[in-house]
């Protein structure tokens, strides 16, 4: 296969609902594929919690299993999950895990730091290598999307905590990442319901929120989430998965040199209008390396129009395969570790 249609695939990362190894699986690792998200159902997610059946019945078998055929497949490859403090937690009985976020605030950096080694280490026998957590959100107002996801409206208490946590489960050679970059202090509707939803916090009340990713990036954390909807005080025009100013601010002020993934380009919250192969196309020319999205069809769609882009002119060779290397790098790295 042609180089650039499989770094079109490197730079995605489809959520697959459960951890069969299907057919579009094989396909998708098989086409150059390196990272896939095991996710969860809409139910579970707003739940916080995995249903009971897929508790009963999932094993870690399975999870190895897929591990293993996407390995085989594809070489050093990233198995992502949710893996919140207290929050979305997909690999449920598998390891350790706290009632609701908060229940942190009364362990100790050191104790943090042994629970998140403690869940990495649990995850690796699953086969996963990297976590999307922790939730570093100062929420400050109503927020239906992060709800029970977040720690403290106290800006050193979440720095301390989300640092705290990735020391612990990079120590074990997993990927943390910190999310969602710049911050959403108060977010009315969620962006799953909505395509006009915007943070419209003020640069000084994101401040705090910035300091928080601050800590995490100065903890080493190895990737950076961005938020799902526009942030008006930066870029009041694009979401930050799109937005050049917000991975301009992430790669510049903060100085973070890691892997920029991008939240689901497929909520309404970011599509705004557009087609998922559009918003794909829109983040990776604002700088993002790694985009969530559904699996399915729109998997091979999305990859094919990165490539008619490059082949146009309208996204740059070198950008994509820039950002594709990033992701082989990282999970090289995961693997040696």
């Amino acid at each position: 296969m042609d180089q650039t249609y499989r770094d079109a695939y490197a730079v995605l990362l489809p959520a697959f609902g459960d951890a069969d190894f299907t057919v579009d699986s094989a396909s998708f690792f098989r086409s150059g594929g390196v990272a896939s998200l095991l996710g969860s159902t809409r139910e579970e997610y707003v739940a916080r919690r995995m249903s009971s059946e897929r508790q009963l019945h999932e094993t870690r078998e399975q999870f190895l299993a897929y591990a293993g055929r996407a390995r085989a497949l594809a070489g050093d490859v990233l198995i992502a999950v949710d893996y919140e403090i207290g929050g979305v937690h997909r690999l449920h009985r598998f390891g350790p895990q706290l009632a609701h976020p908060r229940d942190v605030l009364e362990m100790s950096d050191e104790e943090i730091k042994a629970f998140g080694s403690e869940a990495a280490r649990a995850a690796k026998l699953c086969g996963v290598n990297f976590f999307l957590a922790p939730v570093v959100d100062l929420v400050t107002g109503r927020n239906p999307w992060l709800r029970d996801r977040t720690f403290s409206a106290d800006a050193h208490i979440v720095g301390r905590v989300a640092s705290a946590f990735i020391r612990g489960v990079q120590s074990e050679g997993l990927i943390a990442t910190a999310k969602h970059f710049p911050g959403h202090p108060h977010v009315p509707v969620n962006p799953f319901d909505s395509d006009t939803v915007t943070v419209t916090a003020s640069l000084e009340e994101l401040a705090a929120n910035l300091r928080c990713f601050d800590a995490t990036i100065a903890a080493g954390v190895r990737a950076i989430m961005t938020g799902p909807i526009p942030v008006d005080a930066i870029d009041p025009d694009e979401p930050s998965s799109t937005s050049a100013k917000v991975v301009a601010m992430l790669r510049g002020p903060h100085n973070f040199k890691g892997l920029i993934v991008s939240d689901d380009i497929d909520l309404p919250g970011t599509l705004r209008g557009r087609t998922v192969a559009d918003v794909a196309i829109a983040s990776l020319k604002a700088g993002v390396d790694l985009l969530l999205l559904a699996s399915g069809p729109q998997v091979d769609e999305v990859a094919e129009l990165i490539v008619r882009s490059v082949e146009a002119g309208d996204l740059t060779r070198d950008s994509l395969a820039r950002a594709a290397n990033a992701v082989r790098s990282l999970a090289n790295d995961a693997w040696q570790a």
